[in-house]
């Protein structure tokens, strides 16, 4: 029923409801898991290029991410779970994700709908509706 199913996260760390459900779902329906981080790709305070304070600090959520992202794959590997996990810098979180779900032929899409801190709870509201206005699958929304 679900082949592929697409977990999709606007904040760094995993909500373990989210995951646990998730794999849950993977394993009765024998799924495969694909992980997504989209991060909102902050303009450059120089219009044509990053200072050297922003990119340390994109360096340090890229490694924040992948230590998450292992932690996620050894859970995996114990729920014999197949899971591919990706990180996305995007300008337009709900155009990224509807165009991802729609290529990668994604059965369900979960999605992670605690708010980031870095945006407001309207911002946050607008993106997820937009992205269930235009994605072709079902749509499972976990807190």
């Amino acid at each position: 029923m679900f082949k592929n199913i697409l977990i999709c996260s606007f904040v760094t760390k995993n909500n373990k409801h989210v995951l646990e459900t998730t794999f849950e779902l993977a394993k009765k329906f024998d799924s495969n898991i694909i992980l997504l981080k989209c991060i909102h790709k902050e303009l450059p305070t120089f219009a044509l290029f990053h200072t050297k304070s922003e990119k340390k600090k994109q360096e340090e959520l890229i490694k924040e991410i992948q230590i998450i992202f292992d932690e996620t794959e050894e859970m995996a590997k114990q729920n014999n779970i197949s899971l591919k996990t990706e990180s996305v810098f995007v300008e337009s979180v709900s155009e990224f994700i509807s165009t991802y779900v729609n290529k990668n032929n994604i059965d369900l899409f979960v999605a992670d709908s605690t708010p980031s801190s870095d945006i407001s709870m309207h911002d946050h509201k607008d993106i997820v509706n937009s992205i269930y206005k235009n994605i072709e699958c079902p749509v499972l929304t976990l807190k």
